[in-house]
């Protein structure tokens, strides 16, 4: 009987064990995303006087993007555009399309097609939708406005592995 017991409390403490080091290794994984996203929300704040973040995407095309959906001082839903090392750009939401009414758009134009990433970004110094999805075999990426919801022409297909 003692002998069960040791091998049962080895058997805990070696699943305890397995489970911090599964934890720590997320926590670590994750924290250099985590601190980009409060920085972006911190500069933010800072430059575009946004008191209220929801929503925060990271976007990589020409540049790195860091893009913040939330509130300004009078209650509005804004986004903001926080290229780094450059300008912050602050629109309203009322200005252009948000993600609900994007992914309608998408749904609408590429039927059938299966989204991967849709996150918004800046292609060719415009503010956009950049939109990562898979076809039948092949996976493509596609540029939409973000004041319109109009796709712009420059469809970039990834080869098949």
């Amino acid at each position: 009987m003692r002998n069960r017991t040791k091998w049962i409390l080895l058997s805990i403490v070696i699943l305890v064990l397995v489970l911090l080091g599964l934890h720590r290794f997320y926590l670590y994984i994750h924290q250099d995303i985590w601190k980009g996203e409060k920085e972006a929300i911190q500069r933010a704040e800072q430059e575009t006087g946004l008191v209220g973040a929801g929503k925060v995407w990271k976007s990589v095309w020409d540049e790195v993007v860091w893009v913040v959906e939330g509130k300004d001082a009078d209650g509005q839903d804004v986004m903001v555009w926080l290229p780094v090392g450059g300008q912050a750009q602050s629109k309203p939401l009322s200005e252009g399309v948000s993600e609900s009414q994007i992914r309608k758009i998408i749904q609408d134009d590429l039927p059938g097609i299966s989204i991967v990433r849709l996150v918004p970004g800046i292609y060719n110094h415009e503010l956009v939708w950049q939109l990562f999805y898979k076809e039948k075999a092949h996976h493509y990426y596609r540029f939409f406005r973000f004041s319109d919801g109009k796709p712009l022409d420059d469809v970039f297909t990834l080869p098949n592995r």
